[in-house]
Parts: C-alpha cells; structure tokens; sequence
C-alpha cells in the first residue's frame, strides 16, 4: 500500500534554531528529496528531530571552539553560508536513509523486493553525503587515500 495523499503540499514544520545552529525547514527537505513525496510531514518531522541530534552530537567539539556556524564557516570556508549548507546536508541526508530505511524495513511486497537494491544504493549514498558533510565540519581525514600508480 503506498500512500495517496497531496503530494503538492508543502510542508509547514521547522525545526527550532539553537544559539549554535540554525533553523531546518522541513520545506527545504521536501524540496531536495522530492523522491520521498510519499512520506507524510509528521514522520518526516520525528526523523528529522532524531538525526539532527545525532548530528548535533557528531558535531560537539564544534560547539565547543566556536560561537555559532557562521564562525566555522568563516574560519574553515572563508564565507558565512558553506557550514551552515553542510549542516543541512547532513541532516537531511541521514533524515532521508533512515526513512528510506524504514520504508524498506516494512514493505514486504514484490515490488520492493524488486527494488531493494536500488533503495539499498541510494541509502549508501546518503549516509556515504551525511558523513562528509560531517566530515568537512569536522574537518577531519576520510581515511581514504588516492595514489596514482
């Protein structure tokens, strides 16, 4: 069963700015993962409130060298936005794999069956977005390395 509903609503929630980070707007969401339109804004809201806590605590040491994400920005970027963008990414990202996830986790038909390997990718790739944007805040090394042979 899929949800049938106004996909053309907009979404009203926001999630509430700290003196640290800023205001999400669940709108933005909508508007970047309009692949998840089937989703409604009440389990959206409750994801999005949980990952952004888990990112709040990936991002600790943060709060303790700066003021606010417009100071990272300035300091690892040279502008007052890329933090904040990164932020936002990061929450969304992981706010996205983890609906995706759960839709997974309950839809037993074929057509899922059918499609979880593509649903399974598309999980990678934003958990694989959320760590680097966390990353990039963090400024910390992937691990990764390239060497030309």
């Amino acid at each position: 069963m899929q949800f049938v509903g106004d996909k053309g609503q907009t979404y009203t929630t926001e999630l509430s700015a700290t003196p640290f980070y800023p205001v999400l707007k669940l709108a933005d969401f909508q508007q970047q993962f309009n692949f998840l339109e089937d989703q409604n804004e009440y389990a959206v809201t409750q994801q999005a409130i949980i990952d952004r806590s888990t990112v709040h605590r990936q991002l600790l040491t943060l709060t303790e060298t700066h003021q606010n994400l417009v100071d990272v920005s300035k300091a690892l970027f040279g502008d007052d936005t890329t933090a904040a963008v990164l932020y936002q990414n990061a929450v969304f990202s992981m706010t996205a794999a983890n609906l995706i996830g759960n839709r997974m986790a309950t839809d037993a038909t074929k057509e899922a069956a059918d499609r979880q390997e593509a649903l399974n990718q598309k999980v990678d790739h934003l958990n694989s977005q959320a760590r680097s944007s966390i990353e990039q805040l963090l400024r910390a090394d992937s691990g990764y390395a390239i060497s030309l042979i």
